[in-house]
C-alpha cells in the first residue's frame, strides 16, 4: 500500500487531492504542515512513499526541503503544486529531483497520469505547461554579461537582499507578492551564475553591482 503525505494548509486543493487519491484506492493518506515535514526529513523513505506539496507561498522553503530529502539514499516520490508558470522555477524543482510539477487547478486525470508515469520512473509535468517549457528552450540566446541583463526590478530586489530584507519584507516594500519576489530571486541566481542568496551577495559586491543597484533605487 502506498503512503501519501499531503503537505500544506487545509485548502480546497488539499481536500480535493485527498478525495482524488481516495477514489484511486489510496487509503493511507496523511496531512502535515510545512513545520511538521521537518520532523520527517531524517526518516527512511521507500518507493511507496509519496509527498504532495502545495507550495505557491513556500517556493524557497520547499526547494530547501527537497534538496534535503533527495540527499538521502532512499527517497520518496515528490510532487509539487505551484501557480508559477516560470520555466526557471519549474526547472529548479526538476533539477533537485522533484518527480512532478502541477498547476493548482489541474484535473483528476492529470494526477492519475502522474502516478502512472512516476511508478514507471518517469518525471511528470502538467500538460498545460509543456508549451511554455518548449518555448523557453527555443528562446535560448547567447549569454551576455549579466550586469547588462538585470532589470530595474531585479536590481531593486538585489539591493534589498544585500540589505538583509526577508522575502516578505521585500514584497511589502515593493508592493508585490511573495511568489513574485521568489521568482525574481531565482532569476538573479541564474543570471549571476551562483547557487544561493549568499552567492548573490558575494557576486554583487565583487562586481560592484551593489553600488549600481543603490544608484538605481527609486524608493
Amino acid at each position: 500500500m502506498d503512503n501519501h503525505y499531503i503537505i500544506g494548509e487545509a485548502t480546497l486543493l488539499s481536500k480535493g487531492l485527498n478525495l482524488v487519491l481516495s477514489n484511486f484506492g489510496q487509503q493511507t493518506i496523511n496531512h502535515l504542515s510545512f513545520h511538521q515535514i521537518n520532523n520527517l526529513l531524517n526518516r527512511d523513505w521507500n518507493g511507496s512513499d509519496f509527498l504532495w506539496m502545495d507550495i505557491s507561498q513556500e517556493i524557497k522553503n520547499t526547494l530547501k526541503i527537497c534538496q534535503k530529502i533527495f540527499k538521502k539514499d532512499r527517497v520518496p516520490k515528490v510532487f509539487v503544486f505551484c501557480d508559477s508558470k516560470d520555466p526557471i522555477i519549474i526547472k529548479s524543482f526538476l533539477k533537485v529531483g522533484v518527480n512532478g510539477y502541477f498547476l493548482p487547478q489541474c484535473c483528476a486525470n492529470t494526477i492519475k497520469e502522474a502516478l502512472i508515469h512516476v511508478k514507471n520512473n518517469k518525471k511528470y509535468i502538467d500538460p498545460t505547461l509543456s508549451q511554455i517549457l518548449t518555448q523557453s528552450i527555443l528562446d535560448i540566446e547567447p549569454l551576455k554579461p549579466f550586469q547588462n541583463t538585470l532589470t530595474k526590478r531585479e536590481k531593486e530586489i538585489l539591493h534589498l537582499i544585500i540589505e538583509e530584507y526577508t522575502t516578505q519584507e521585500i514584497a511589502n516594500k515593493l508592493f508585490i507578492s511573495f511568489c513574485t519576489v521568489e521568482t525574481h530571486r531565482l532569476h538573479l541566481i541564474q543570471k549571476m551564475g551562483v547557487r544561493n542568496t549568499a552567492g548573490l551577495v558575494r557576486e554583487a559586491i565583487s562586481k560592484n553591482i551593489y553600488q549600481k543597484s543603490m544608484n538605481s533605487m527609486s524608493f
